[in-house]
């Protein structure tokens, strides 16, 4: 619970709004951040520690891998069901255990995860979509005609060339453009007082959904995934299974493309989007569905064996395997050899440009030593031509003629006579 991203910001909305119905509620993370706060106030247990923990479950509700194997080492014979959020990160990986009844997916491309790299069988993953809290997130007022101005609304975007191609797209329509994330130090902890502010939004998933649920128009975009194109009607019904994600992020994100997405801008279409997204993907929706996950769970656990110690030994020792050897051995080997290899090879182009460098620095000092000789040498030359007219001179004034002809000299300058 340290960061504000997906999955946290899942389980805070999932424990406050079953709170919200009654349920008594613990939120367990090894790492608490400021959002802990908040569950505290309205009186959820927040635990880094397990053992703190005196009251056994009636389920566990998994959001990340190891933090869910915590719970069912902790907690043995408690029922469990494990929530895969994204599709490549770790904490993604689904625990394979006999006792998480249920593996819910916040989207069909992390059911692909599931199912295609895990072996759960597709017609056991239960589809839960992430929700808007609409108490949270109200509907502003009528989008104008055009545009006027637009946000990046994302943890991840940065002053990255992405984000210079969208401003570029967005100048050119005379759009004014702000980025709100964690990688530019304009983290939104409260996104709901400010969405309201923007006409066109560039977000993905859970921050597309806020903005489409205030009434922003809005452009799925991410940083060095892609862009989608505006979210309409006519389509936001079969990117929802998608949750708005990067599987739908196909196009490059150049001004072009961009320019392209802004010109579909369309204030009517924008309210129906907003209209489908606060009548099928609200909090209260989501929450509804996984109630109903857990109460068939806790109902079914009761005509079920309970899973043998033999059995979870081997799912526990299996599960430590894993995280030592994360793909097995062979996998790990060949991992480590190309590892190898790309070090090495970065090692052969570091040297060859530490020889570059020292051969430049050779030819600049030459350099600069030359420059010093040759100035050297004229320096030297302009002060003995110097010295050879002093003695001239010195020659001149001590000469005869010079004594002889001084009377003149004086009284040509007398009568002004050069």
């Amino acid at each position: 619970m340290q960061y504000r991203t997906g999955a946290e910001l899942f389980v805070r909305d999932i424990a406050l709004a079953l709170n919200q119905r009654g349920h008594s509620i613990i939120v367990f993370s090894p790492i608490m951040g400021d959002m802990v706060d908040e569950l505290r106030t309205v009186c959820i247990a927040c635990v880094s520690d397990l053992t703190q923990i005196a009251e056994v479950p009636d389920i566990i509700i998994g959001n990340t891998r190891d933090e869910t194997v915590a719970c069912l080492a902790l907690f043995l014979g408690v029922p469990a069901m494990f929530v895969c959020h994204d599709r490549t990160a770790s904490h993604g990986r689904p625990p394979l255990f006999s006792r998480i009844r249920q593996h819910v997916a916040v989207d069909e491309n992390c059911a692909e995860r599931l199912y295609l790299e895990h072996g759960i069988p597709r017609s056991s993953i239960e589809l839960i979509s992430n929700g808007v809290d609409l108490t949270r997130f109200k509907p502003r007022a009528p989008l104008p005609d055009k545009p006027l101005r637009a946000a990046i609304f994302s943890n991840d975007s940065t002053e990255h060339q992405d984000t210079r191609a969208i401003r570029a797209a967005c100048l050119a329509s005379d759009i004014s453009l702000d980025v709100i994330g964690a990688g530019v130090g304009q983290q939104a902890c409260a996104p709901e007082d400010i969405l309201s502010q923007y006409d066109l939004v560039f977000a993905k998933a859970r921050c597309a959904m806020e903005a489409m649920a205030v009434g922003c128009a809005v452009i799925l975009f991410n940083q060095n995934m892609g862009l989608a194109g505006m979210v309409k009607s006519s389509h936001v019904k079969a990117w929802q299974a998608w949750n708005f994600g990067r599987r739908l992020l196909r196009c490059e994100v150049s001004e072009t493309h961009v320019s392209a997405a802004i010109s579909e801008y369309d204030a009517t279409d924008a309210q129906m989007v907003s209209e489908h997204v606060r009548t099928h993907l609200s909090l209260d929706a989501t929450a509804s569905k996984l109630e109903h996950v857990a109460w068939r769970i806790l109902q079914q656990e009761s005509s079920l064996a309970p899973v043998s110690p033999e059995i979870e030994i081997r799912e526990f020792t299996r599960h430590c395997m894993d995280n030592l050897l994360p793909f097995g051995a062979a996998y790990l080997a060949a991992q480590t050899g190309m590892a190898r290899e790309r070090i090495e090879s970065r090692d052969t182009i570091i040297r060859q440009r530490q020889e570059q460098m020292v051969l430049l620095e050779r030819v600049h000092e030459a350099s600069i030593q030359a420059l010093r000789e040759a100035g050297s040498r004229e320096l030297t030359n302009a002060i003995n031509q110097l010295y050879e007219r002093e003695r001239h001179i010195q020659a001149l004034l001590a000469s005869k003629s010079w004594r002889v002809t001084a009377p003149l000299r004086w009284l040509a300058a007398r009568l002004g006579i050069q």
